[in-house]
């Protein structure tokens, strides 16, 4: 069995950034949990009626199930597969002092896209759209599978900007070939965010957002509130500036094992939170019941 998960382990840490899960399924089934308990009653009706039912935790991993579908690979594979991340330089720490002439667009980009969809705007002209577009030709054809769409890729995305590996250096393709060792077995840097961090907690999804649930409860108004406030771009360097300690402590000892994990697992958990709350934040203000 030890061998076996070495095995799977060091598959994983050959994963391209473009095929990494942030915060892997799990990581993102809690956050879509939180958000479900901090949407609004109009935000509940409209996010059901858009997902046919579906939960927030549901939804949250369809965007990187579909990156194997095969209705339309050439538009998973080129345009949909770099909306979850986004790529800045070494030394930049804010989105807006970047340059960015990725011809496919990124995770804020789509963002801002999908935003437009759900508030019945003009989709902003790019790469995005014009990645829509390929998908769905006109977009003025199915409205209702569009918003559908726009709302469970947003929902994944919202959830992708936690995790600072996703706002990461294009270089190491997010940490994707940053490898280490997590007790004794190969993988990277990335891997050990998107999953392994969570994974360790060893609690079933819904567990471990009761146990988020209860540390909000007790949080302080103020805090919470400072945690909504801003735009995906603020969060996204929210995220960002983890990244210097994250390498830091990597060049110290690339050999992680329990010390990293409780170090690191109270800022983890801090970013599920921040995708909770965020993430009711955005359907709040979009359907109803936002601040």
């Amino acid at each position: 069995m030890r061998r076996l998960i070495a095995v799977l382990l060091l598959c994983l840490s050959a994963l391209p950034a473009s095929s990494a899960l942030a915060w892997g399924q799990r990581g993102h089934r809690i956050i879509g949990h939180l958000a479900e308990r901090h949407l609004s009653a109009a935000s509940q009706a409209a996010v059901r009626t858009l997902l046919d039912g579906d939960d927030l935790a549901t939804a949250s991993t369809w965007a990187d199930t579909m990156r194997n579908a095969t209705d339309n690979p050439e538009f998973w594979n080129r345009y949909a597969s770099t909306w979850h991340y986004v790529n800045l330089p070494k030394g930049v720490n804010h989105y807006a002092a970047a340059p960015h002439d990725n011809d496919t667009g990124d995770a804020l980009q789509a963002l801002a896209a999908f935003s437009a969809i759900l508030r019945d705007a003009p989709v902003p002209a790019g790469p995005v759209r014009k990645g829509l577009e390929f998908y769905f030709g006109d977009l003025r054809r199915d409205p209702r599978a569009v918003k559908a769409f726009a709302l469970r890729f947003m929902i994944h995305i919202l959830g992708d900007l936690q995790q600072p590996l996703h706002c990461g250096y294009a270089e190491d393709r997010g940490g994707n070939r940053v490898p280490l060792t997590w007790f004794g077995h190969p993988t990277n840097l990335h891997t050990v965010w998107d999953s392994l961090l969570v994974e360790n907690a060893q609690l079933s999804d819904t567990a471990y957002a009761n146990r988020l649930e209860r540390r909000i409860a007790q949080t302080p108004l103020s805090d919470l509130r400072q945690m909504e406030q801003g735009d995906p771009q603020q969060w996204l360097n929210d995220a960002r500036a983890l990244l210097d300690r994250l390498y830091a402590r990597h060049s110290q000892n690339p050999a992680l094992n329990g010390a990293y994990a409780a170090e690191f697992t109270p800022a983890m958990e801090l970013q599920l939170e921040r995708g909770g709350l965020r993430t009711a934040t955005v359907l709040n203000r979009l359907f109803g019941g936002g601040r």
